[in-house]
């Protein structure tokens, strides 16, 4: 019996959505708000007041590098930079879109009202088509809500907010460095956006200042360590050595990589229990004085448009203040209790937490196993790979190749589990229900999926030396391609040409792959280890 699939958003989880949909004989309705697709970073105007929708600004680029961003089965050209700006992810998404023919399954302009389930467990969509104005509904098995969640942005709140004269506005508004010309701007917040925006307006503006409310720096990593991108990660490595000893490891890469000012605080969690931010440049705007941080705001004052901070120093003639302090967690055509878990969750978190979410492996809500989330998960990785494994699930489960999920109470138990083991890691936060170790969440459901790249089969299929850049070279998603179901016959050449060109690209040394002697090191300090070569055998070995 065919199935029909509602899919919301035709960004980058709503592409990927449609794609397996496809793959998978299912029939996808992708309902998308505007006339384009590519979600937020589609920069379709770069005024920096048009509403309603957000998008990228036009400096912007990806945290993560060409090769480890890709979808798995249409790399990204090995030509193209090693990190993308917003025009080359925008002419990705087009590539993608055009090569699998994914526009005709796109009711553009179309905006949902509402989705709510019906007696017989299937969802009604009830959604306007715009140059209509007109209301239709439609009944859908299985919906995929892949519109993301950078709709609704959070404001902090302030002591005499009212009293400021200058311009206010949220960072989904920015667009250009240029609107803030010789401006003294003040960026409010800690994040990717926040260090990007100041780093960028840092060139233009007569001064930038950046106020983060717990006093001191994320741990920042840089784009490039040692002439090699920091996230072309191994299997290798990635596998032998434990969070707690990486975690050092990096933070000695940060503090030795970057002009640190003395009078900057670092932070004093370790980094395995924090917020990561990447970015190559904002220690050096700091050490220039073209940045300079400051504590959380503790009010503002009627006069010279001031501002005190908590340590009691004050600003004047500020002409702009940007927020970049993140969004809600927003679907408003759904019904919130089935994302949050209902009122039982919510009061069970609230004294520490809102805005929690209660889904298993951050896609399905226990009670509703029928409605998926695309892409609302934290991670120290790229969103796409990790929407394309979710939809690959997903739609692998609708098909009947993955054994049902787990029983409602079961599902409820190992969110809980998961939450409040993340909550001890981690530093507290709602979102940490949706938290993961990259490599480990893609691994777990390639598992299930049927497409985990075991690392005896690749040498049984590809042979020693292909074995030995999959196991030493990096872990780019096209590996989910290599080996068992919707496996891809180009899969070994572009993990070869991706591995080729960031050799070429790099500026020190030798491939990491070739250094045997350091190997034969690692598996005899793993022999003093509590049950470590062991584990390393049993993972070159399971099938």
């Amino acid at each position: 019996m065919v199935k029909y699939v509602a899919i919301i958003g035709a960004g980058i989880a709503g592409l990927p959505a449609i794609k397996q949909c496809l793959d998978n004989d299912l029939i996808p309705i992708c309902f998308e708000q505007n006339s384009f697709i590519g979600g937020l970073w589609r920069n379709e105007n770069c005024e920096k007041n048009k509403d309603p929708y957000s998008t990228i600004y036009k400096g912007v680029l990806t945290n993560t590098s060409k090769e480890m961003s890709t979808y798995s089965d249409f790399p990204i050209p090995a030509e193209w930079p090693i990190f993308l700006n917003q025009t080359y992810v925008e002419k990705y998404i087009d590539m993608y879109a055009e090569n699998f023919n994914l526009l005709p399954h796109i009711k553009f302009n179309t905006t949902v009202l509402k989705i709510s389930i019906l007696p017989d467990k299937r969802w009604k969509v009830k959604y306007i088509i715009q140059s209509k104005n007109q209301e239709e509904e439609e009944i859908f098995d299985f919906v995929m809500v892949c519109s993301g969640h950078h709709s609704k942005p959070k404001w902090p709140e302030f002591k005499g907010m009212n009293f400021f004269k200058g311009e206010q506005l949220h960072s989904y508004k920015y667009k250009r460095a240029i609107d803030f010309e010789n401006k003294r701007v003040l960026v409010v917040g800690g994040s990717f956006s926040a260090m990007d925006i100041a780093v960028e307006l840092s060139n233009v503006a007569s001064q930038v200042y950046i106020s983060i409310r717990s006093g001191k720096l994320p741990w920042i990593l840089p784009r490039f360590v040692n002439g090699k991108t920091t996230d072309h990660f191994t299997r290798f490595n990635a596998y032998i050595i434990p969070p707690s000893i990486g975690g050092k490891i990096i933070e000695n890469i940060i503090i030795k990589s970057f002009p640190i000012p003395s009078h900057l605080k670092l932070p004093t969690d370790p980094l395995i229990a924090s917020a990561i931010v990447i970015n190559s440049d904002i220690y050096q705007c700091f050490a220039a004085g073209t940045i300079i941080m400051k504590p959380n705001i503790k009010e503002f004052k009627f006069e010279n448009n001031q501002i005190e901070f908590i340590d009691e120093t004050i600003l004047e003639n500020i002409d702009v203040i940007i927020y970049s302090t993140g969004y809600y967690i927003d679907y408003p055509f759904l019904e919130k209790h089935i994302y949050t878990g209902g009122d039982e969750i919510e009061q069970e978190y609230e004294k520490d937490f809102h805005d929690i979410v209660w889904l298993y492996r951050s896609i399905f809500p226990p009670k509703y196993p029928n409605i998926a989330f695309i892409g609302l998960t934290n991670r120290a990785g790229s969103l796409l790979p990790i929407c394309e494994m979710q939809a690959r699930y997903v739609t692998s489960l609708i098909k009947g190749f993955i054994k049902s999920l787990p029983s409602q109470n079961e599902m409820e138990n190992s969110i809980r589990k998961h939450y409040e083991n993340s909550l001890k890691k981690l530093c507290k936060s709602a979102r940490s229900s949706i938290h993961y170790n990259y490599l480990s969440y893609m691994d777990n459901l390639s598992k299930d999926i049927g497409c985990y790249p075991y690392p005896y089969e690749i040498f049984k299929k590809f042979g020693f030396n292909f074995w030995k850049l999959f196991m030493f070279g990096m872990a780019t998603p096209i590996q989910y391609r290599l080996i068992g179901r919707e496996s891809w016959e180009g899969a070994k050449d572009a993990i070869s040409l991706y591995n080729e060109y960031s050799f070429k690209n790099s500026t020190r040394g030798s491939r990491g792959y070739k250094s045997w002697i350091y190997i034969l090191i690692v598996l005899l300090i793993l022999l003093n280890r509590n049950g470590g070569f062991k584990k390393f055998i049993t993972f070159l070995i399971n099938k």
